[in-house]
C-alpha cells in the first residue's frame, strides 16, 4: 500500500489587531493593526483583547485547528485546542479569526503564537512572533538619552 503525501498548508500571515469584525456584505474590519509591536502603559498589564487574523493556502477538506500564545517567560496559554474546522470543498485557503480576551501581560518581551494544524496522522506547526514592550521603561530611556544628549551641547 502507497502512503500518501498531505502538502503542508502554507501560513500566508498572520496579522495582530485590537478588533475583528465581521461586516454586512461578508468584509471582515480589522481595527487597530499592529506592526508586530504592542506597547502598554506598564507591565504587568491586562488588554481587553487582542486579535489575531490568520490565513493560510493549500487547505482542503477538514483539519484540527490549535491557537497557543508563549510569553517571553516560557508560559504557554492554548487559545483554542484542536478545533474542528472544514475547508469547503474547492476552497484552498483557510482564513482563522482568533480572539485572546483578555490578553494578561506579565512580561516584556516576545511572545510567540504557535499554530497548529493537524489533518489525520499529520501535524504542522507554524510560528508568528510578535513583541511587547513597558511604555514606562521606554519613556525612562528616552529620557535618560535625551538627557545625555544635552551635557556635551556646551
Amino acid at each position: 500500500m502507497q502512503e500518501v503525501q498531505i502538502k503542508a498548508p502554507k501560513h500566508e500571515f498572520t496579522l495582530l489587531c485590537d478588533d475583528i469584525r465581521q461586516e454586512m456584505g461578508g468584509k471582515t474590519s480589522l481595527m487597530g493593526l499592529y506592526d508586530h509591536h504592542i506597547v502598554v502603559p506598564q507591565v504587568p498589564f491586562s488588554l481587553p483583547k487582542v486579535c489575531f487574523y490568520t490565513r493560510f493556502s493549500r487547505m482542503d477538506g477538514a483539519f484540527k485547528f490549535s491557537f497557543s500564545i508563549a510569553s517571553p517567560n516560557g508560559d504557554r496559554k492554548d487559545v483554542i485546542k484542536d478545533s474542528e474546522v472544514g475547508i469547503p470543498e474547492g476552497a484552498k485557503e483557510g482564513t482563522f479569526n482568533v480572539i485572546a480576551a483578555p490578553f494578561e501581560v506579565a512580561a516584556e518581551g516576545v511572545y510567540e503564537v504557535i499554530i497548529g494544524l493537524t489533518k489525520g496522522a499529520d501535524r504542522f506547526e507554524y510560528i508568528y512572533k510578535f513583541a511587547i514592550s513597558d511604555a514606562r521603561r521606554l519613556q525612562a530611556e528616552y529620557e535618560k538619552a535625551m538627557a545625555g544628549q544635552g551635557q556635551g551641547a556646551n
